[in-house]
């Protein structure tokens, strides 16, 4: 599929447990999906979807810049960067890569509960993201989750469009 609001509006429609998709050749069934806003995207009424699939990989889907960010496996708990580091260090090195501080103390709302349960998929954290100074799109979101106060790191990248189908 090559149109991106084509594409949401599908899987948006009926989203369920059942909802396949094939990302870079793979498939994937929603293990649970939610709907979402940060304190930092309200002024913009800004908004994005986070999907959880039942082999552990994690698609976010960005609307208003029509982007889709993908990881292969959720980490939840990066032990290499310390919770005093985060939203403090201005730069942070992971994997080799530098990260520069670019959404600091922000905190996630969840605007609706599609598929699931809330046990499935992280709601509500205060986290901080960094993006790399140089090569791909992608990022390190560093937070901890509200309810239990665990850490929910992800670091996904960028992916394109044409890398997902949504079966029917």
């Amino acid at each position: 599929m090559k149109d991106f609001n084509q594409f949401l509006k599908r899987l948006l429609d009926k989203p369920s447990k059942k909802t396949t998709l094939i990302i870079k050749g793979k498939k994937k069934k929603i293990k649970a999906m939610v709907k979402l806003t940060a304190k930092n995207y309200l002024k913009d009424n800004g908004l994005y979807y986070k999907i959880i699939f039942n082999d552990g990989s994690f698609l976010l889907i960005i609307p208003e810049d029509k982007e889709l960010y993908y990881v292969g496996r959720v980490v939840e708990h990066i032990k290499e960067i310390k919770d005093e580091q985060i939203g403090k260090d201005k730069i942070i090195e992971y994997k080799g890569k530098k990260y520069e501080l670019g959404n600091k103390d922000d905190y996630q709302f969840v605007l609706k509960l599609m598929v699931g349960s809330p046990l499935e998929i992280e709601g509500e954290c205060r986290f901080s993201d960094y993006f790399p100074t140089a090569g791909s799109k992608e990022f390190l979101s560093l937070g901890w989750l509200s309810m239990t106060g665990k850490r929910a790191d992800i670091n996904p990248v960028i992916i394109d469009l044409e890398d997902v189908k949504l079966l029917d």
